[in-house]
């Protein structure tokens, strides 16, 4: 009999509760991803707490100086914490990048062009029946161009946050190739980056990879992360989290070895 989620959740949460008193942080690079600050009444401070936290057990890092330790498979002597945020909700520029500029570091922002350019329509359809997040608002493109400004890190996550587990070629290309074109033609530089909406293995096929590789630099999932690489070392893998998570879920996650 499958418990009701609510009774699930309350399961999961009071078992990190529990494991994460008693991990500890492993020498690695960790890539971890979220996505909001909290699903209501979000509030700066909750990150900011979750960050001082994470300082004393990890060294930050920007995130480009992540990737290149793991393209190149170096090992390190240090806890070391990048991250990354998808979906571009508008707290990504209000509260979430400017905590992070707080503590010398950097993230990478995956965003969707028609989000970025949605009508309220738009807008509702997104939020409540593809990320399921109602309510919340996209960046657009002047906050997108600000967060680059600063020193962060915009990649693609596929126009309309469709996920890629398909081979229908032209879709793919629009979703996936049009991105890239259209992100390259408002931001006025290269695009290298893209993550795969709803980030776990089974979400992309191996055409819509391929598609993927030919137009990006790098790719990324939010599935595998005991593995640096997926796909046959063509995806690089992430942790989530989320900004709201007690400490003790974060450090248990970041407790597991990583492996080439």
């Amino acid at each position: 009999m499958k418990l009701p989620i609510n009774l699930r959740n309350f399961l999961r949460n009071s078992t990190l509760d529990v494991l994460g008193l008693f991990a500890e942080p492993v020498k690695g690079i960790h890539i971890l991803n979220g996505h909001m600050i909290n699903r209501t009444n979000p509030n700066i401070e909750l990150f900011i707490a979750q960050l001082k936290n994470l300082q004393k057990l990890s060294t930050f890092v920007k995130i480009e100086e992540a990737v290149d330790l793991i393209c190149e498979r170096k090992k390190v002597n240090d806890t070391l914490i990048a991250f990354t945020f998808d979906d571009g909700f508008e707290e990504c520029a209000t509260m979430i990048a400017p905590a992070l500029e707080q503590f010398g570091t950097n993230g990478m922002f995956f965003i969707n062009p028609n989000f970025v350019e949605g009508n309220d329509e738009y807008i509702k359809n997104f939020t409540e029946n593809i990320v399921l997040t109602p309510g919340k608002k996209p960046m657009r493109w002047d906050d997108i161009i600000n967060l680059k400004k600063s020193g962060h890190i915009i990649g693609a996550h596929t126009m309309d946050h469709y996920m890629i587990n398909s081979n229908d070629l032209m879709e793919l290309e629009h979703q996936i190739g049009d991105c890239k074109v259209l992100m390259e033609e408002k931001l006025g530089t290269p695009c290298e980056y893209f993550a795969f909406p709803f980030g776990r293995l089974e979400h992309a096929s191996d055409l819509a990879i391929q598609i993927a590789i030919k137009h990006y630099k790098y790719i990324f999932s939010q599935s595998d992360y005991k593995n640096y690489f997926s796909f046959n070392n063509k995806v690089i893998n992430r942790r989530h989290f989320e900004p709201f998570w007690p400490i003790n879920h974060v450090k248990y996650f970041i407790s597991h070895s990583k492996k080439y």
